[in-house]
């Protein structure tokens, strides 16, 4: 079973590319899905992040995720310190969920989109890095954020290019869904041979 991590910036088209994976037989995690749990459940977790950013980022006793965007995505120290909080548990959850997959033998592939495994440097614990990119002006439709704070944002990770340069796979996601499938379907043929 090759393990794939999904990489791309804001809006690019990661987690349509996910569906269409799963769709065509791969296991797939979502990161971002992960963090939520770790954040909306996890009472250690959300006793160090309150330690860590203080009691304003609560809302009805639970973690305010824009409350926290707000403080991280200025103030990279705090950024980084999260990150030292989330990232440990993360990983023991994919590889705790992978070890599990593995055992039933049913999938070719295990796939995880994760915006930034490039610039943690945890693409080594994969097989595959894929990019899914796109141009800036469509991202930025196709996102729900501001033009400033999707800019803000993605100063947080690295350029599209950088991601792709560095990565095993690239789609280009600039046409339409149809077009999209082939492109994962050709590629879930090179990987699986």
């Amino acid at each position: 079973m090759k393990k794939i991590a999904i990489t791309g910036g804001i809006a690019s088209g990661k987690t349509t590319v996910c569906r269409i994976l799963k769709k065509h037989g791969a296991y797939q995690l979502n990161s971002d899905d992960i963090i939520h749990q770790l954040l909306s459940e996890d009472k250690t977790t959300i006793d160090q992040i309150v330690d860590l950013l203080g009691p304003s980022i609560l809302a009805d006793g639970k973690i305010d995720r824009k409350k926290v965007a707000a403080i991280v995505f200025s103030d990279p120290q705090k950024l980084k310190a999260l990150e030292g909080i989330l990232h440990p548990k993360l990983f023991h959850a994919i590889w705790q969920e992978h070890k599990r997959v593995l055992k039933d033998g049913n999938y070719r592939l295990f796939s995880v989109e994760m915006p930034l495994i490039q610039e943690i440097g945890k693409e080594k614990d994969f097989d595959f890095v894929i990019a899914v990119i796109c141009d800036e002006g469509q991202a930025i439709a196709r996102s729900h954020f501001s033009e400033e704070d999707y800019k803000r944002r993605m100063n947080n990770q690295w350029p599209i290019e950088k991601k792709a340069q560095f990565a095993d796979y690239v789609i280009v996601n600039k046409g339409s869904i149809k077009e999209l499938e082939k492109h994962v379907l050709d590629l879930i043929e090179t990987l699986t041979k």
